[in-house]
């Protein structure tokens, strides 16, 4: 009797441990799992207006935009269906249950029209609205860049200003010394900063390249160039350095989307090497083009993941366990962390890039993990 008693116990107990374990992960697969939730304050209908994004729209619906290319449903009796106009009517419906979003072309009165001669006739000016706003974040984007030890000790070298002046700025003429790209006039002047290291694997990720101002080549006889300053965030100075100049790499007409592909990488420091940050710092990461990560990608966030003592089961109890489910016993059990925000990767170098933070749930410290959603 006593032992039919035991089994049923150790039943329950297991039935409960099964239940328990399905109860905890369950979040966890759902959170991974890409399914697509509306917001609880979700409207029905939404009239698009000047000034909205396609980014902020997919917010207003969803918890989390990025999933917008899931439920939006193309009308193939509206012409260009993928563009969206001021006056459009985004509406919410479900098929089977499931949510999609539908756009019903409007009219946007408050727009300005032009006079097409010789046609007596008006035509409305309009003009879709882009996928994310540049206007409103690129006074948070970096200019900096990071590259290699050798790539930056080879690059060219400011000697000195024409007028033998120390600090240079716009409208100076410099001369510099080095080794210069072919074909390219439009130079960064930068500045060395720190040293970034991985820290996952301990190697070098390259030199942080602090953006100093832009020159242009006016002359060059081998390895001496002289360059006309354009613009300068700060004083330039002899030993700064000068590399091909980069346009933002961001495109307001890409919707911002996760890689297709398994991310999974660490913040290695904040632009202006803060501990903590929240929203629209800039991050570096450990991930770059070598991992295939590229302008307009957005990745997930996550604390660390945690290590917790199982005090509470004794060897007896955890081997039982493991054996039921097919597991090695162990007193260490390693849990998901947090995810505590969503990043924009905008400037990608060869093994690192720099990521704007779009969304902050709780506070970004360096060593955070960065994942695909």
């Amino acid at each position: 009797m006593a032992i039919r008693e035991m089994q049923i116990v150790m039943m329950k107990r297991l039935r409960y441990l099964g239940c328990s374990l399905l109860l905890c992960w369950l979040p966890l697969v759902q959170a991974q799992s890409g399914e697509v939730e509306i917001r609880g304050d979700s409207p029905s209908r939404y009239t698009v207006v000047r000034g909205d994004t396609l980014w902020d729209i997919a917010g207003r619906f969803l918890e989390e935009p990025w999933l917008w290319p899931q439920v939006w449903q193309v009308n193939p009796q509206i012409a260009n269906p993928d563009l969206i106009y001021p006056g459009d009517v985004i509406e919410l419906a479900y098929v089977d249950g499931v949510p999609v979003l539908r756009l019903s072309r409007g009219s946007a009165p408050e727009l300005p029209s032009v006079r097409l001669s010789p046609e007596v006739r008006r035509e409305a000016i309009l003009s879709p609205i882009p996928a994310i706003s540049l206007d409103q974040i690129s006074s948070f984007l970096s200019k900096d860049s990071i590259i290699g030890a050798l790539e930056y000790r080879l690059a060219p070298a400011v000697l000195a200003e024409s007028d033998r002046r120390v600090l240079m700025s716009k409208g100076d003429q410099l001369f510099a010394r080095g080794i210069w790209s072919e074909g390219v006039t439009r130079y960064d002047v930068v500045r060395k900063g720190r040293d970034f290291v991985d820290p996952d694997s301990g190697a070098a990720l390259g030199v942080e390249a602090r953006a100093v101002g832009v020159a242009t080549l006016v002359s060059l006889n081998e390895d001496r160039g002289i360059l006309s300053v354009d613009s300068s965030e700060l004083e330039i100075k002899k030993g700064d350095r000068l590399i091909p100049s980069q346009d933002l790499q961001l495109e307001a007409r890409y919707f911002p989307t996760p890689p297709d592909f398994l991310v999974d990488g660490a913040i290695v420091s904040t632009n202006f090497g803060k501990t903590l940050a929240g929203l629209y710092d800039t991050l570096v990461l450990n991930v770059g083009s070598s991992k295939g990560v590229k302008p307009g990608h957005i990745l997930s966030v996550r604390e660390p993941n945690q290590l917790v003592t199982d005090d509470v089961n004794n060897a007896e109890d955890r081997q039982l366990v493991a054996d039921v489910m097919a597991l090695q016993p162990s007193q260490q059990l390693e849990f998901p962390g947090n995810r505590v925000g969503t990043v924009l990767i905008y400037r990608v170098f060869d093994n690192a890039s720099l990521a704007l933070v779009i969304r902050s749930n709780s506070v970004i410290r360096m060593n955070d993990r960065v994942v695909t959603p």
